[in-house]
């Protein structure tokens, strides 16, 4: 039976004693130490940036790795990542088509976003950046699939790329409030009357202190209360909130350690504590050196790290300086993770990549998408990523790989900027006095007992007195008695409104909450003029606007189908609540100040790629989807390409036989002599690449 790739990991150790470019030490690198600080910390190594370290010392290559570790990509981001933040809570209301395409065009663009990220790798001037953001992302591993939301992984990459070399205490503080994992973990779920420990738990086990150190399942717990009211705000813009409401302000015990501990504390908390340090050291040490971490070498680090108040710049500049890190048994020892394998051949060959779908594509079939974890715990390690099905389909993508043949049509990688939010597009002048909107969402529409009606309404896209903001949100409850109940959810246009309006600190956050009718009397004395004037707008318009939406799925109960104890009411009742609100309010601050004005949202305002139709097909979506897909088609270009394997073997800087030549700059463990074959390589370069390329050795680093 032929021996598999994972019992030739098992043996690579023997391989070192065959010939290679020899070591030089820490004074004067060789090819084959070039290509392993390279390779190791980047993606491949391509033969000009193995030529610029050959001769230099050990410390002055690290040294200009770490110099070159950026905390911006050198392409922007798609133009989206900057858009208003879409109504994922309100989009529901605008039907059944309108939902699907809404939650289409998310999966486009984080498709999109993926496209980004492989060409940023493939580009970049600093693939160490890359690897340590790759890294972060997988320590605190996150999945698009928990939300839907891609600016949200924009975000969270950006927030590992802004602390890839920083200090660990920022990123172990920034994760806290970082929107993609708080839904990830279920946080969104953790209240005082109910703590959900699953955040607590994964961030002691899985990001600062590591299984079974320094904690117990009372940290747990403790954290967890710590954790509460930790969420994420529907209403506005989606975005982490906290809710005073749901948090629990007492006194806990954390790590051996009691006060009144929230959040922000739990950061310091862990790495206070004297077994923090190795979890993360190690993690380091299985993705840069090898997969048995040194246990001396790892508290030799954790101390050296601890002394610089963990930042990361000293440590990794350690850990790549250390004797571990440059010893001959480590090298082709790792095993490349799919990224690592097929962004490094594109960048070592110098291979045009005609379209990123493509490579996507492969990488999500070997098992590694990227904003994809498959759990908590991120992707596999080392050996775990071979089996005998993936190395059947390593094989086949890496000779497709090496089939890519530069295309005329190449488009540059950056995405073409996509129009976002307000655009030039009312029909009609709009007076500081008018109210315009672009989108009203009817969210609820329900009886309440006693003969009471509850309204929950949403203006998206508003205007007023020369201020534009993404939304504001209406709860109303009227009841016989001239009782009522109003609230505004104004998170998306504080501070600029209703900044003066008496709020406690318990209520739902982004919302202000007034009742009864003499509490709206005496309320709008601490109103600026600008704030009565928009209330009286919003207030005296709202017959109107709810009939604005007449058409939306709300007023069939559509909405209440699958809830017993909601009782919908139809859009005369409704309407007629806010009839009785608005002659109240034109009472109390005066009747609404000048006109409504519909100015219908950009499309892509409201997260939809254009007018929606009022049903599609499912064929009709999916064929949407692949046509917006297509154009999503871009390229990825490294920084120096090569037309043939021969211009690319020429480059290699080391003399002799082409096969040891092209061997000596792609592989960490050489093959072994193979006679006449050796000779024979120079009159055909493409296959000896090919040769090596869909080796066993090449699939370790």
């Amino acid at each position: 039976m032929r021996p598999t790739l994972r019992h030739w990991i098992g043996s690579a150790a023997l391989a070192l004693c065959l010939p290679s470019a020899g070591l030089a030490g820490p004074d004067a690198m060789t090819v084959a130490e070039a290509r392993h600080l390279l390779s190791r910390t980047g993606f491949g190594a391509a033969p000009h940036e193995i030529e610029a370290l050959v001769g230099q010392p050990w410390e002055t290559a690290v040294e200009a790795l770490m110099d070159g570790i950026g905390t911006r990509p050198s392409a922007p981001m798609p133009a989206w990542v900057e858009g208003w933040g879409l109504p994922y809570a309100q989009i529901e209301a605008l039907g059944p088509t309108a939902e699907e395409l809404f939650y289409a065009n998310r999966w486009i663009e984080i498709t999109e976003l993926q496209h980004w990220w492989l060409g940023e790798m493939i580009a970049t001037p600093s693939p160490l950046t890359e690897r340590l953001v790759l890294f972060w992302h997988d320590h605190f591993a996150t999945s698009f699939e928990a939300h839907e939301n891609p600016q949200w992984m924009a975000a969270q990459n950006r927030l590992f790329r802004t602390h890839a070399a920083g200090n660990f205490a920022d990123l172990a503080d920034g994760i806290l409030r970082d929107p993609a994992m708080l839904v990830y973990l279920t946080n969104t779920e953790n209240h005082r009357d109910a703590p959900n420990e699953n955040f607590a738990r994964e961030y002691f086990e899985l990001f600062t202190l590591g299984e079974g150190r320094g904690y117990g399942e009372g940290d747990v717990s403790e954290a967890a209360r710590a954790l509460t009211g930790h969420t994420i705000d529907d209403f506005g813009a989606p975005a982490y909130a906290f809710d005073a409401e749901a948090h629990d302000f007492r006194r806990k015990t954390i790590l051996g350690r009691t006060g009144m501990f929230d959040a922000p504390d739990l950061a310091t908390l862990a790495m206070e504590h004297p077994d923090f340090g190795p979890h993360v050291v190690e993690a380091l040490w299985r993705t840069f050196v090898s997969d048995t971490p040194d246990r001396e070498e790892v508290e030799r680090l954790v101390g050296l790290w601890r002394g610089a108040n963990w930042e990361l710049r000293p440590l990794l500049r350690a850990l790549f300086l250390s004797d571990a890190f440059w010893a001959p048994e480590v090298r082709g020892r790792l095993v490349k993770s799919p990224v690592e394998l097929l962004v490094g051949s594109i960048r070592s060959l110098g291979l045009t990549v005609p379209n990123l779908s493509d490579l996507a594509w492969a990488i999500d079939d070997l098992g590694q998408p990227l904003f994809f974890p498959p759990n908590v715990g991120g992707w596999p390690e080392g050996a775990d990523w071979i089996n005998d099905a993936s190395v059947s389909a390593r094989a086949t993508v890496l000779t497709e790989l090496l089939e890519l043949e530069p295309d005329d049509e190449v488009r540059d990688r950056r995405p073409m900027p996509r129009i976002i939010g307000a655009t030039e597009r009312e029909p009609e002048r709009v007076g500081p006095d008018d109210l315009r909107i672009g989108q009203a969402f009817a969210l609820e529409a329900e009886r309440l007992e006693e003969g009471g009606a509850a309204i929950l309404l949403t203006l998206f896209d508003v205007g007023f007195d020369g201020a534009d903001w993404r939304s504001l949100s209406i709860w109303l409850e009227v009841w016989p008695e001239d009782d009522f109940v109003l609230g505004l959810h104004i998170a998306d246009c504080a501070p600029d409104c209703f900044a003066d309006w008496p709020h406690t600190a318990d209520e739902d956050p982004g919302w202000i909450l007034f009742e009864p009718r003499d509490g709206l009397r005496r309320d709008l004395a601490t109103l600026s003029e600008t704030d009565r004037s928009l209330l009286a707008a919003v207030l005296g318009h709202l017959p109107d606007i709810l009939s604005g939406t007449r058409d939306q799925p709300v007023w069939s109960g559509r909405f209440a189908e699958d809830r017993e104890d909601v009782h919908p009411i139809d859009l005369k009742t409704a309407t007629e609540a806010a009839g009785w609100i608005a002659g109240l309010a034109a009472q109390a601050i005066g009747p609404a100040p000048g006109r409504l004005v519909d100015a219908a949202s950009d499309p892509q305002a409201l997260g939809l790629n254009g007018p929606v139709p009022q049903a599609m097909r499912a064929d009709e979506i999916d064929g949407y989807i692949e046509a917006r897909e297509a154009a999503l088609r871009s390229a990825g270009l490294p920084a120096v390409r090569y037309t043939s394997f021969d211009k690319w073997l020429r480059a290699v800087p080391l003399q002799g036989l082409d096969s040891k030549r092209a061997e000596a700059a792609l592989l960490a463990v050489p093959l072994g002599s193979q006679g006449r074959r050796d000779e024979l390589a120079a009159s055909d370069p493409e296959a000896l690449i090919r040769h090596i390329i869909l080796s066993p050795h090449y699939q370790v680093n």
